[in-house]
């Protein structure tokens, strides 16, 4: 039976050699390889020629002519082939994994019938070309379709280019959809059919080339767009015009969309490669589990590149924070403590404990500030984005305590608008985390001492669990600011050596 076993594969590579002929006849792939290289030679020409408008858009340096499609790269029919061939390959490894499971039983059998049963049928054949089932270790069949599957991957890359350039030209944005624009959704749409493509075809160098591929395209095509986006949105606005103040609004909703594509891609990276994981695995791969290893290791590859996306949301968010909203974050204290003070009699705290006047304040300042960014912001940029602007309030905060003067009512009064302030970030998301008031509590503590004294009850070895934020000199600048403490009890306090 292994005889006839080795005599269909000898077959089977004449008659698919002749059958693989008259597709590559029939579908023209020749000349429509030629004609793309030509295309591709032409692409990588004019991409020196593009820029970024200030809306993100690639344009062209001169005057862009229209786009002649020829018949023979059809986009629909380059798709069609690409199926194609991806089955021809499927069906090959398929194949020669049925040929070579049968091999493999005739070849135990002749074994232990009579070793001189195994001699004779691999008489007058090199052994170095035949695997221990008594097969060709690489048949016609293979060597052909491999030739075909490199068309797959000029044709592929492409086809790929082709589509993202097109998905990032007709980008858009409706808020009532969605907080991204549509190239998010039409550019993994497109990866995800690609690559699942390509692991069907059960041939780990497809698979490999085509991450390759997509990875080179999203950091060229993809990625470098929205990173000019972040870079040129707000330049797009006249700050004179007449309407300047509508445009830097729109200019921080573009800003804002761009930030939240990165942060689905991301996302989707991640999701695009764990959701083509049980494609591999459950896959009929020629060499088996090392064929599933060498293309869940490629798919991988394909999920570290959300760390660029990571490290670009980053900066991202960082500049937004830095030139946009951390500048206000000064005179929002300002207005919030317009009339406040922290040197207060009895009457004046009850008073003050009723009106809340600088909680108040804050709130509704800090609300007006958050409010574009909280609806147009995905939920994990917009909790990046706050804890930022908590670290540069607390921070705040802590250089007017430093300016700020106190009697025991006053520090009473700051330890309530204090809690009530923490309270109301804790609100605005799940993901506050009270170590970023940790230095001011302790100020608090400091503030509301009975005595400068107390000190000793919770520093040192009696600290406990307490991790102290606050050095010496800033205990001691704390403490001063009590104007019912002496001035001599507190220089004399904590001696640097504690």
């Amino acid at each position: 039976m292994l005889r006839v076993i080795q005599r269909l594969q000898e077959e089977s590579d004449i008659q698919s050699g002749i059958i693989l002929d008259r597709f590559l006849r029939a579908r023209k792939l020749e000349s429509k390889l030629v004609e793309i290289q030509c295309q591709l030679v032409s692409i990588m020409r004019t991409d020196s020629s593009y820029t970024v408008n200030k809306s993100g858009t690639q344009i062209a340096n001169s005057p862009e002519e229209p786009e002649v499609t020829n018949p023979l790269i059809d986009p629909r029919q380059l798709d069609a082939n690409l199926h194609e061939l991806s089955l021809l390959c499927q069906r090959s490894v398929l194949f020669q994994n049925f040929l070579n499971e049968r091999a493999i039983e005739e070849m135990d059998v002749l074994i232990s019938d009579n070793e001189n049963e195994k001699d004779l049928v691999m008489k007058d054949k090199n052994e170095k070309f035949y695997g221990g089932n008594g097969l060709l270790l690489s048949s016609g069949l293979t060597k052909r379709v491999r030739e075909l599957m490199s068309s797959y991957i000029v044709i592929d890359e492409y086809l790929l280019k082709k589509s993202i350039d097109k998905a990032m030209k007709l980008d858009d944005y409706d808020p009532t959809l969605a907080s991204t624009s549509t190239c998010v959704d039409d550019v993994f749409f497109i990866l995800k059919a690609v690559l699942k493509r390509a692991i069907s075809t059960y041939e780990p160098q497809v698979v490999s080339s085509t991450v390759r591929t997509a990875v080179t395209i999203l950091e060229s095509t993809y990625l470098q767009v929205l990173h000019q986006r972040l870079n040129t949105v707000f330049t797009s606005y006249d700050p004179s015009g007449r309407n300047a103040e509508r445009a830097m609004e729109q200019a921080k909703i573009d800003y804002m969309v761009t930030l939240n594509n990165l942060d689905v891609s991301a996302d989707y990276t991640h999701r695009l490669a764990k959701e083509v994981e049980p494609d591999i695995i459950n896959g009929v791969w020629l060499e088996g589990d090392n064929d599933v290893q060498k293309a869940l290791s490629y798919i991988k590859d394909f999920e570290n590149f959300s760390d660029k996306f990571d490290n670009l949301l980053k900066n991202g968010i960082e500049q937004l924070m830095k030139q946009i909203l951390k500048p206000r974050i000064r005179p929002l204290f300002q207005e919030s403590y317009k009339d406040v003070r922290y040197v207060l009699e009895e009457d004046e705290y009850n008073e003050a404990d009723i009106d809340e006047k600088f909680v108040k304040r804050f709130r509704q300042r800090f609300d007006n500030l958050i409010k574009v960014y909280k609806t147009s912001l995905t939920d994990n940029n917009f909790s990046t984005l706050l804890g930022l602007l908590v670290n540069a309030v607390a921070l705040q905060w802590e250089r007017i305590v430093f300016q700020t003067r106190f009697n025991q009512y006053g520090a009473l009064r700051f330890d309530k608008d204090l809690r009530s302030i923490i309270h109301y970030f804790s609100t605005l998301t799940e993901w506050l985390s009270r170590d970023r008031f940790t230095r001011l509590n302790q100020m608090v503590t400091l503030l509301n001492f009975e005595e400068p004294s107390e000190i000793y009850d919770f520093w040192g070895q009696k600290a406990g669990s307490v991790s102290w934020r606050l050095t010496v000199t800033e205990v001691k600048k704390i403490l001063s600011l009590r104007l019912d403490f002496d001035a001599n009890e507190v220089a004399n306090l904590l001696p640097k050596s504690q």
